[in-house]
């Protein structure tokens, strides 16, 4: 006798990019699809990104298998050459999958970061953080894929609600910053770049064409997180185009109290 698995992920919604009119933005049927450990092993650490204004990174935040179930799912679910944001191929050129996660999922990720994510902080300008959007943008870059130079908007808290996604579901929390979760680093090549003030690197680049370049590398299951949006510390940034290898990562973001 054989026993049907249902599939645990379905098309929420379907979006307009630069180019189609039916990208789909994908649900989840369960809690947790993925299993995430509700005691990692490893405890993470936080490290200051030196010469990048506001940033800093945590390590060890996922495992390597809780990593590669999160590609597994992604790939499942399947990449879109299209994105839904306005940036078009020539700059943001990489596969592309939007999923909006569960509470349970979220959840059980905020409670292992939250602790680094101090209201005291001065970056996060009095500002209380509240958890991660739900909006989980997968990106995969391949040999020659690269992202240019840009700057990240400021979004709400999506989340899955009676089974359709809705942008603002709380209606007291917007970001302030980037959060990028690499689910590996095998690749060559692909820092993320940040343009830093060359006088000042406690600011971002007033112009480009004087700024200092800033590569930074995150280890697989760590993290990245930058100031965005209108946030004052914003720094013009992109992916350096892969030379070799494939790189996995999760742009989502960090809501605080509005």
């Amino acid at each position: 006798m054989t026993t049907t698995q249902t599939f645990p992920y379905y098309v929420a919604a379907y979006e307009s990019g630069s180019t189609s009119y039916e990208l789909p933005l994908w649900g989840s049927h369960e809690d947790n699809p993925l299993a995430l450990d509700i005691n990692p092993l490893t405890p993470n650490n936080y490290s200051v990104v030196e010469g990048v204004p506001g940033a800093f990174q945590l390590f060890n935040v996922f495992s390597e298998h809780e990593c590669r179930s999160f590609i597994e799912a992604a790939e499942t679910m399947g990449y879109t050459e299209d994105a839904a944001v306005s940036l078009g191929r020539h700059i943001r050129h990489n596969m592309n999958l939007n999923w909006i996660i569960d509470d349970a999922t979220e959840r059980q990720i905020w409670s292992r970061i939250s602790s680094h994510f101090d209201g005291a902080n001065p970056h996060f300008l009095n500002k209380s953080p509240l958890g991660l959007n739900q909006r989980f943008r997968f990106y995969r870059y391949e040999k020659g894929d690269f992202f240019s130079f840009h700057t990240d908007g400021a979004w709400p808290g999506s989340r899955i609600l009676d089974g359709k996604p809705v942008v603002d579901s709380f209606g007291d929390r917007y970001s302030l910053y980037t959060c990028l979760i690499f689910l590996s680093d095998n690749f060559l090549d692909g820092a993320t770049q940040f343009l830093v003030d060359p006088l000042d690197a406690t600011r971002p680049a007033r112009t480009p064409n004087t700024a200092t370049l800033k590569n930074v590398r995150t280890p697989t299951g760590g993290i990245l997180y930058f100031p965005h949006g209108s946030h004052p510390l914003h720094c013009l940034h992109g992916s350096q185009k892969i030379a070799e290898g494939v790189k996995y990562i999760i742009r989502t973001d960090v809501l605080f109290s509005v």
